[in-house]
């Protein structure tokens, strides 16, 4: 685990030497998924603390707008298994299998990272060190963020110049879009 969020940052402050932190081999890929688990108790609290911060704001939001845990279930099924079944199209149409390994791998590790650094931003709130302008604000500078780190996720683990990364990046993030509108 440690391996594979140092090898997170490594490749998104562009270090030559992040691959070094990931293991693409079908064992490696198979201990990228232990962020599932891994990754749970930050996913809880990221839930709690979306619900608290949409009860303490009730005005500015619906009551349906608030995670059950059936939203919870289906999030975190998007978060770990929409991913490779897009990624693997992808890769297949760009005619790239042999870079599938890699870039779900990075994904994966990566996918922890943005749980944990997501439930940090919404933990800000009922620790009272961030009101809600605060927290609309970094949650859209996150958002952002996190744009940039699917693409270079997916520039490096699959070795693709820019703009057919910001393509095969933004593919399973339009397609996770398109889930969330009818969800």
């Amino acid at each position: 685990m440690r391996s594979g969020v140092a090898g997170v940052f490594a490749l998104l402050t562009f270090r030559p030497d992040w691959r070094k932190h990931f293991d693409v081999s079908a064992e490696g890929v198979a201990r990228s998924f232990s962020g599932v688990i891994l990754a749970l108790p930050a996913f809880f609290f990221l839930i709690v603390g979306v619900n608290y911060f949409y009860a303490e704001n009730a005005a500015a939001y619906t009551a349906d707008m608030r995670f059950t845990l059936v939203d919870a279930v289906i999030s975190w099924a998007r978060f770990w298994l929409l991913f490779p079944v897009v990624a693997a199209v992808v890769v297949m149409v760009m005619g790239l299998k042999d870079r599938f390994a890699s870039w779900l791998v990075v994904h994966n590790w990566t996918v922890f990272v943005l749980v944990h650094v997501q439930a940090l931003l919404l933990a800000l709130y009922p620790a009272g060190l961030a009101d809600p302008g605060a927290i609309g604000q970094a949650m859209t500078l996150y958002s952002l963020l996190r744009l940039f780190i699917h693409w270079r996720v997916a520039q490096g683990a699959m070795g693709l110049p820019p703009i057919m990364a910001a393509a095969a990046a933004s593919i399973p993030l339009i397609i996770d879009r398109l889930i969330l509108s009818v969800t």
